[in-house]
């Protein structure tokens, strides 16, 4: 049954009183979990990065929010903006999905600087008796840092497509502009990078669909996919559904994989990627999805889902469920991307920084470390009751292990994660907050994403002395 707009606005924003203020007690208690410096959800389960886009000197972050449940449900998107990722502003609702083609729920999407201001673009989800049944392609303005005339500018084409396509991102290539977007394709039930084809931008014509060059399939869905100029070649991500290998501990070894490419040039005669190796993983920690990049000042960076699919974490007893990522900024090393706290971020966050030789040392909820390393270190974050996480450098391997933590995550992805010592010799960064851990190391090749429950942690422990730089991390001021 399709319901008229005002059930749906009635149904989506009179949130029963007595609920918002039970889920926002619930979040207030948490004493142990809430992040620090993470945007994190106000109650409920935050998702995608949406509609980053970079105005004024100010950084606008859009993301996908479930208001209320820690869990995955109606669909909308939340505002955040900030100058200096110290002091933000809460924007609110950005998107309530309250038309009939976003019925279901505003899925995820991009911005775009036009020639009349920032455009947004996302995906409205329509579903019946808990089957989707269609997705469409939603064109909005962004005017007063609010989003208005939604209109759908790429309908449904069933012929081609499963009801799995979304995510929208406009591409500029060979002096043509195009909306690409992930699908799952009719013909063989199996991913694909889409191209509309648009010369007005309010008029958008099915161009191509491009598949893997390489022989593999890169999953039955590709999500969220980007496409941008890095360097001179094109770097090519997405998070892949179906595509995983639990039998190598090295890739693809969570339940859904973020993962990217080098490329020089589209092969368009041929409708393939031309892709320069088969996609590897961006990241090796346990909760990592759904990236989205943005420029900013001739910098290509990148926030994604500090939380993953199919997984209910300890805070959802509190009422909130996942966070955002530090912004990285992007570089290649050959055809291996390298990821780097974003250098702006770290000049406003860090605090008293010290140069200290320890093998134990006192911490409070947010540090950050920085170090050489040319040897092997064993690293402990735990708390009184020997209860903590454990990260490995070995001469082969560096290892991230949360199998000792306080709170336990219930999912079949749950092993420690691991990934092959690329340098002897290398530069290692690490960002702790109170349920999250970004490790950055063979000199920002490997990078770590993961949430981990220690309930109290208060010290570092490293099996032997090491000298590391130490800085606070300021917390965050939203308003």
């Amino acid at each position: 049954m399709k319901l008229n707009k005002e059930t749906i606005l009635n149904l989506i924003t009179e949130h029963n009183q007595d609920d918002i203020k039970k889920a926002n007690e619930l979040v207030a208690s948490d004493k142990y979990y809430r992040p620090t410096y993470h945007i994190a959800p106000p109650n409920g389960l935050l998702n995608d990065p949406n509609g980053l886009v970079y105005i004024d000197g100010e950084h606008y972050i859009h993301y996908q929010w479930s208001p209320l449940q820690p869990y995955h449900g109606m669909k909308h998107w939340r505002l955040v903006k900030t100058k200096d990722f110290v002091n933000y502003d809460d924007l609110g609702v950005s998107v309530i999905p309250t038309e009939e083609f976003e019925r279901t729920g505003a899925f995820s999407g991009s911005a775009f600087k036009e020639k009349d201001g920032v455009k947004i673009y996302y995906t409205g989800n329509i579903e019946e008796n808990g089957e989707m049944i269609e997705e469409v392609q939603i064109k909005a303005d962004f005017i007063d840092e609010k989003i208005v005339n939604k209109r759908v500018v790429v309908e449904h084409d069933k012929n081609l497509f499963t009801p799995h396509v979304r995510d929208p991102k406009i591409f500029e290539y060979e002096n043509n502009k195009y909306m690409i977007f992930g699908a799952q394709c009719k013909a063989d039930m199996l991913g694909g990078l889409v191209f509309y084809k648009t010369d007005d931008m309010e008029k958008y014509t099915f161009d191509r669909i491009l598949k893997p060059s390489l022989d593999q399939t890169y999953g039955y869905m590709w999500e969220c996919p980007n496409l941008d100029y890095l360097e001179g070649k094109m770097l090519f991500m997405q998070s892949s559904e179906g595509w995983f290998n639990e039998e190598n501990p090295y890739e693809l070894n969570s339940s859904r994989n973020v993962v990217y490419t080098q490329i020089d040039k589209l092969d368009f005669e041929n409708n393939k990627l031309n892709e320069k190796t088969i996609l590897k993983t961006m990241d090796f920690g346990h909760d990592f999805y759904a990236p989205q990049t943005y420029w900013v000042d001739k910098k290509l960076l990148m926030i994604g889902w500090l939380g993953a699919v199919d997984v209910q974490y300890p805070t959802d007893e509190y009422s909130w469920h996942s966070m955002l990522t530090i912004p990285r900024e992007l570089s290649w090393s050959k055809e291996i991307l390298v990821q780097k706290p974003y250098s702006e971020f770290k000049k406003n966050v860090l605090t008293k920084t010290t140069k200290k030789a320890f093998k134990e040392l006192s911490v409070n909820k947010a540090i950050h470390l920085e170090f050489d390393l040319s040897d092997n270190l064993d690293i402990k974050i735990l708390n009184e009751k020997n209860e903590f996480i454990e990260i490995k450098f070995t001469d082969k391997e560096i290892i991230l292990d949360r199998t000792n933590q306080t709170a336990k995550v219930d999912w079949n992805f749950e092993t420690p994660r691991k990934a092959l010592r690329k340098f002897k010799n290398q530069k290692v960064e690490i960002f702790i907050d109170s349920s999250s851990i970004e490790i950055f190391a063979d000199n920002y090749e490997t990078i770590f994403t993961s949430r981990f429950f220690v309930k109290n942690f208060n010290k570092i422990q490293l099996n032997k002395e090491h000298e590391m730089l130490l800085s606070d991390i300021k917390e965050m001021k939203l308003k």
